[in-house]
Parts: structure tokens; sequence; C-alpha cells
């Protein structure tokens, strides 16, 4: 094979590699499947899950104002007494034993305001759950996007390394001749000298690449896929605002948290109202002499009301006041970030389209100039050096059409979670950790005693 048939069958190679984003790579595992391995891998979103549970069992905890409470006391005395009338001391001994049985019959309300409160404060939560899931989705699309890109440009480099090589040994082959200096030979291992040093910043990008997406997912990067192009994005700017002023987890989580600050209010209320409540007491008392000894059954209801408003419920219902303001005003700036994020990611969405468009017509364009340079250079109207540049236009050309390609793919998914459909539930993938609400109830081991048994 003659040297200018091994530079134009390197051209035809990068060319059908170039064609289609990442064509020339084998592809197996789906960006679905690196999510997957992302959601059941992060520590981040586990410690959010529990976060999320002990939100949930915190909610049972308003039922004390209301739940049966028993309370038991045992105490004993042995005395001594040196009394005038007799020879020495007299012993005495005393024992009592008594249980109290108390209940609420009415606590104001306090029970039902504080499980609203709290059921309210889940809503928050659950909101700062899906938040997380996003970001740890989107990072593990990004990873992945970034192997696929990392490779791309490596197999890039590796294909010019290549090519300049094959324009070294035929620039030797003319010095030899004596159709060429040595300066047009120098110029080619120049070329090739920069094209190595590129290669060699490509692999390092790409074995970084590898292990963040090892890190995240953790699993290796191997044979990955390259996802296909979302279909379910809004046409329209403002439709994309509207989903995503309505949907996001920030903007849910700021609504949960003005309600709770409502909610406040009847909970101090509840918190003031008159209360109800019965008492049943048993005791047995034992002592020296049977005329000591009695038990006592008694019982009670005790209504109780405050008859005046304390300073530390006006300093109470001034904080609340200023709790909901300060919601408030969050849920008007959290409203306003993420609309601002909505139009920025929709419009670079839009930006890598057209760029793809135009770098997939840059490459059509100078793969024909190379064409036709490589048929010039063959009669001999265009030198190795007009070669070397049009071949490297090509190769840089294809680099930008890596990068756009990139940049459309995860600008879709970007957009995604900015309208806050990149969660578990909206891509169908809740059966990896499965719902929040089936979460299992942790385990009270502090409480494994008869007086605690486990439920």
């Amino acid at each position: 094979m003659t040297v200018k048939n091994f530079i134009g069958l390197v051209m035809v190679t990068t060319a059908g590699c170039g064609a289609v984003f990442f064509a020339c790579a084998g592809f197996a595992a789906e960006i679905e499947d690196s999510m997957r391995a992302a959601l059941g891998n992060s520590d981040s979103l586990a410690s959010a899950r529990q976060t999320w549970i002990a939100a949930r069992e915190k909610i049972g905890t308003n039922n004390i104002t209301t739940d049966w409470s028993a309370t038991g006391n045992i105490s004993g005395v042995q005395a001594q007494t040196n009394t005038a009338t007799s020879s020495g001391f007299v012993d005495s001994t005393s024992a009592k034993a008594s249980i109290t049985l108390s209940k609420n019959l009415y606590d104001g309300g306090q029970a039902l305001e504080g499980v609203k409160l709290d059921k309210i404060n889940l809503r928050a939560q659950t909101a700062i759950y899906e938040g997380v899931e996003q970001e740890v989705m989107l990072s593990a699309i990004e990873a992945h996007l970034a192997v696929l890109k990392a490779q791309r440009n490596l197999e890039l480099s590796e294909l010019n390394v290549a090519r300049m090589q094959a324009h070294i040994d035929a620039a030797r082959l003319r010095v030899q001749a004596g159709a060429a200096t040595p300066t047009r030979l120098a110029e080619a291992e120049a070329r090739q000298l920069r094209a190595k040093s590129t290669l060699i910043i490509a692999r390092t990008s790409l074995r970084n690449a590898e292990d963040e997406f090892h890190s995240i997912t953790g699993i290796k990067a191997d044979r990955l896929e390259v996802p296909a192009a979302l279909s379910s994005l809004p046409k329209s700017l403002i439709e994309a605002e509207k989903i995503g002023r309505a949907e996001h987890p920030d903007v849910r989580r700021m609504e949960a948290k003005e309600d709770a600050a409502m909610q406040g209010f009847d909970t101090l209320l509840a918190s003031v109202k008159p209360t109800l409540s019965f008492d049943l007491s048993a005791s047995d008392n034992r002592a020296t002499g049977t005329t000591n000894d009695k038990t006592v059954l008694s019982a009670q209801i005790k209504l109780s009301t405050p008859l005046m408003v304390t300073t530390a419920t006006r300093a109470k219902s001034r904080n609340l006041a200023a709790n909901l303001a300060a919601a408030q005003f969050a849920r008007a700036d959290i409203l306003r970030q993420v609309g601002l994020n909505v139009r920025k990611k929709f419009r670079s969405l839009e930006t890598a389209r057209a760029n793809m468009t135009a770098v997939q017509a840059e490459v059509v364009t100078t793969r024909l100039v190379a064409d036709g340079i490589r048929n010039e250079f063959d009669f001999g109207q265009k030198t190795t050096l007009d070669l070397q540049d049009a071949e490297q236009n090509v190769n840089e050309a294809e680099i930008r059409l890596v990068s756009a390609q990139h940049d459309l793919l995860l600008g879709s998914y970007r957009l995604q979670a900015a309208l806050g459909r990149l969660t578990s539930r909206s891509l169908g993938l809740v059966d990896v950790l499965g719902p929040l609400r089936d979460s299992a109830r942790p385990s009270p081991n502090f409480l494994a005693s008869p007086l605690f048994p486990r439920e």
C-alpha cells in the first residue's frame, strides 16, 4: 500500500466514524442502567431516605397527649424509735405501693394539630428526597455521557496520530528521493507531536471520566450505550416555565414550609385550650400494727384551663408570624429561581440544537474540502502541508461534533431536571428502591425490654 493510499484510508475511516455520534463503538449498558446503579449506590440518597423515615415516624409522637400512661411507686421505711415509756428502742416497719393510670380525655386538639403539622413536614421531606434523587440521577447521566464523549475523543485523537505518522512516512520517502526538503519532514513531525499531546490529554480525560462514573454508580464503564434524545420535553418556553413552577421539588418543598408555618398557629392555639384528664389510682399501705394498714382506690377527672395569656405565648405567636412571612418570601424567591433556571436550560437546549446543525454542516463541508485537496495533491497541485491542514480541519470539526452532540443530549436531561421531572417516579425507576411509603420501619433496638416489646 502506498503512502497516499494509506492517508486516504485513514481519512475514510475517520469520516465513517464521525458520521454518527460514537458510531464506531459497541455498546450494551443503557443510561437507565447507569441511573439504576447510581440510585442503589448513593449514600446521600440513602441518608435522605432515612431522614424521610424519621419524619414519618415523628407523626406518631403526637399521640403522647392522648395515650394512656401508667406510673408505679414502691417505698418502704425501717425505723427504730427511742421512747420515754420503754426500756429501749422500738422497731417500726412500713411499706407503700401505688399505681396510677392517666389519660387526657380532651387535650385541646394538640394531638390532631400536631399530626397535621408533621404530615405537612413529611410533604416537605418528600420534596427534599426527590430533589436529592434528581441530583443523583443527573450526576449519573453526566458521568455516562462524559465517558462516551471521552471515548470518542480518544478514538479521534488516535486516528489523528496515525494520520500524522502516515504523513511523516511520506515526507521521509520524499526527502530520500530528493523531492522534498527536511523542513517538510520536520513540519510533519511537529504536527504529530502536537497530535500525541492531544492524545495524552484524551487518555487522561477518559480515565478520569471512567473513575467518576464508577464512583457514582459503583459499576465499571464498559460498553456504555448512547441514550435516545428525550421526546417528552415541552415545546415552548412558557409551557416549560409553567411546568417547572408547578412540579419542581424545590417549589413543593417551599409550599409545604409555608403551609407548616400557617399550621403553627393552629398548633399554638391548641396548646392553650382547656384540657380534660382522667386519673385512676390504687395504693396499698402496710405498717407495724394492723390499724395502719389500708388500701385506697381513687379516681378523678380534672379540667385545666389557662386563665391568662403568658409572655411566652405572645412571643411564640410573634415567632410564628415571622416564620410565616419568611416562608412566603422564600417561596416567592424559589419560584423566581426555578423559573429563571428553566428559561436558561430551555434556551441552552435550543442553542445546542442549532449548534448541532451548524457543526454537522461544518463536518460535511470540511470533508468535501479535504477530498478535493487530496485529489489535487495526487495531481501535484497541492502540497503535503495543504493536505495536512485540510485533514486537521476535519479532525477538529469532528471533535466539535462530538461536543455538540454531547451538549445536546446533556442539555435535554438538564432541562428535564429543571422541570422537576428527573425523579424515579417520573422516569419509572421506583422499583429500584421501592416507594417511600413502603420503607421499612426502623427497629427500636434500645427498647428491647419487657416493658417496651417490639412491634
